[in-house]
């Protein structure tokens, strides 16, 4: 590339070539590192790291077949007492508490969006699909493979890839922490930034789902899988949680968070281990797959969410090219010369 600099405050090419480099060498010996701390670690370390994994993965799936589903309270409590067994406990409070605060301030002030703004949004979401598809994808996949009295094994895969809304982000950003803290506050940074902007959206735009449409008349039936298939599973099981106080709000679907957090997931366990983005993309596009198929999102609200989710990662981790470009686009301070006394009069 080769550009000028230009007295007229044009853009810096090379130097915003110079700080992309620098992320890159940053990213490069980021992950020289993680592999040097794996190889370093003794066989008793690496026996309790797996611990801690299978750990926490039996304790998701227990709560996931008892028809529930980890709130980020209990989450916290539980990947604490795994930094306890690993002698990191203050420092796990340190980098997690302001997370799982903001995450609930989120959850808190999403509720109240019913009471602020009434105006429900219906035909926005129903407009695009039908411009897109030609019909609706929800009504398509629904009478195509669900059959109501016999659940077949893709809707419990759809169930467990739609409950895994919290545990998967929040697991992957523990892995980050224990792996790379510098990247997990821009995961945790990310995360923040999602949630709040998709809240400032659900305040402008409260969207209907489709299940929610085909109750007023909007769509011809869409069934609630997910209730539905969820009664297949075991009784549920009550865990204390302060989540559950929180309010609801059945008419936040665009953008779709459930689309935006496994790819702003993805994103930086991508960064991290690229190996592992075939079986990520996998795992995302599975679960845009199955929250439109359950009738909880519309594909607009996916796209939206895909939108939402890049400008977060990309704010994050562009934000020092960011910040460069707007301090050369702020004009300089001209230097005033100094008036002495005897000039002022």
């Amino acid at each position: 590339m080769s550009c000028r600099l230009s007295n007229a405050g044009g853009i810096d090419c090379y130097n915003r070539v110079k700080v992309l480099d620098r992320i890159s060498d940053h990213v490069r010996e980021a992950r020289r590192a993680a592999r040097e701390r794996w190889t370093k670690l003794s066989f008793y370390d690496k026996i309790i790291f797996a611990v801690v994994l299978a750990y926490v993965a039996l304790t998701a799936a227990y709560v996931l077949w008892h028809r529930t589903f980890l709130s980020p309270d209990q989450f916290f409590i539980l990947v604490l007492l795994v930094s306890v067994l690993l002698g990191r406990a203050r420092a796990f409070l340190w980098d997690w508490l302001p997370l799982v605060v903001l995450l609930f301030g989120y959850e808190y002030v999403r509720g109240l969006v019913p009471l602020i703004n009434s105006h429900v949004h219906f035909q926005t979401m129903i407009d695009f699909d039908r411009f897109v598809f030609g019909s609706v994808p929800t009504i398509a996949l629904q009478s195509r493979y669900y059959h109501t009295d016999d659940p077949g094994w893709y809707d419990y895969a759809a169930v467990i890839c739609y409950l895994s809304h919290f545990i998967v982000p929040l697991g992957a950003g523990f892995l980050l922490w224990l792996h790379d803290r510098k990247m997990f506050r821009e995961f945790a940074a990310g995360i923040l930034i999602l949630s709040y902007s998709a809240y400032l959206t659900y305040l402008i735009f409260p969207a209907a789902p489709p299940w929610l449409a085909a109750q007023v008349g909007l769509l011809p039936k869409v069934d609630r899988i997910l209730g539905n298939t969820l009664l297949q599973f075991r009784d549920p099981i009550s865990l204390p949680t302060v989540y559950a106080a929180l309010g609801v709000n059945m008419v936040a679907a665009v953008p779709s968070l459930h689309a935006a957090y496994p790819l702003l997931t993805a994103l930086f366990i991508g960064e991290k281990a690229p190996k592992l983005l075939p079986v990520l993309a996998v795992y995302v596009f599975s679960v845009w797959m199955a929250i439109v198929y359950l009738g909880e999102h519309y594909v607009f609200d996916v796209v939206t969410g895909i939108i939402y989710a890049v400008l977060a990662y990309a704010l994050v981790v562009y934000w020092p090219v960011i910040k460069a470009a707007f301090a050369r686009a702020l004009p300089k301070k001209a230097n005033r010369p100094q008036i002495n006394a005897d000039e002022r009069r």
